[in-house]
């Protein structure tokens, strides 16, 4: 998959004057990347990939270890993230170069994105829970509901040099550490998020997703809130907002995860922060019937 993930960036369609180069950081893999990359892109194709492509090998960390690796390592003046089995649309850089010569106060950056997942056994796309959102700038406040954005963001390195300095990807987590970072430097700085109107990368829902573990994304979620509501300090409005999102986000995928008792407990967190309204009745309703029984109905 990481092949067909390079040839997605290297293949982008942009004007003659952008460039852009890509750090590679294998976080101790085990199997042949180290081969693949070798063969494919910086053996026989050393004159097209080489100048733009650098491939660092480490011993394993982890993501967010390996993500601060790699922005050490950046020279762009804009720097953004990109993992190995999401795909870029051709015009996604392109889509961010404009977006920053048309708003040059923007720090940190975002398209859209979309799923694509196998149902029975045919590649669909779905669209993200971004989809809704309209172009414009948003502040930490939008995310106290979750990670919106995931690692997909861009930022401008100058935050690196600034008075706050960027704040790292935490490596105690490797689940919802994309949400700390955005959240923690978006609050540090007192800078906003760009949020471009054009969906422009292809996350690949498969089963071996970090967020497949429902149990493991649970236990992240909660500990990620904890970590945010000690570092921060939050009003008792974005307080509730924070604390009831997470809980909700657990019920789900307690849900999701056929663990009705369990779910029932978030769901009843959920509630005494955000109190009843559409959205927290039809996940109550849909967690007594039970997703077992949802399944057999389709």
């Amino acid at each position: 998959m990481i092949v067909a993930t390079l040839e997605s960036v290297f293949n982008q369609k942009l004007e003659n004057d952008i460039s852009f180069e890509v750090i590679l950081v294998d976080d101790g893999s085990r199997d042949n990347t180290k081969q693949i990359i070798e063969q494919t892109f910086l053996e026989a194709n050393s004159d097209k990939y080489e100048p733009r492509l650098r491939y660092f090998q480490k011993e394993n960390e982890e993501r967010s270890a390996a993500r601060n690796f790699g922005i050490k390592e950046a020279k762009g003046n804009y720097i953004l993230f990109f993992d190995s089995d999401d795909f870029m649309q051709s015009h996604h850089l392109q889509t961010l170069y404009d977006a920053i010569k048309q708003n040059p106060e923007a720090q940190f950056l975002s398209t859209k994105f979309e799923f694509e997942a196998d149902v029975d056994g045919k590649k669909k796309i779905f669209p993200s829970h971004i989809s809704h959102l309209k172009e414009g700038f948003y502040d930490y406040k939008l995310i106290l509901e979750g990670s919106y954005f995931g690692t997909l963001v861009c930022f401008d390195r100058k935050l690196i040099e600034s008075k706050e300095g960027l704040k790292p990807f935490p490596t105690e987590f490797n689940i919802c550490e994309d949400w700390i970072f955005l959240f923690r430097n978006l609050y540090a700085h007192k800078i906003p998020i760009y949020v471009i109107n054009k969906t422009t990368t292809t996350v690949n829902d498969h089963p071996n997703r970090s967020m497949a573990d429902n149990q493991k994304v649970i236990l992240a979620r909660l500990e990620a809130t904890t970590f945010l509501e000690n570092e921060i300090e939050f009003s008792d409005t974005e307080l509730k907002t924070l604390k009831g999102y997470s809980y909700q986000f657990c019920a789900v995928h307690s849900y999701i995860d056929k663990n009705r008792k369990q779910a029932f407990g978030f769901w009843k967190k959920m509630v005494s922060y955000l109190g009843y309204n559409k959205n927290t009745i039809i996940l109550g309703i849909k967690i007594l019937i039970g997703k077992n029984f949802i399944e057999k109905l389709k």
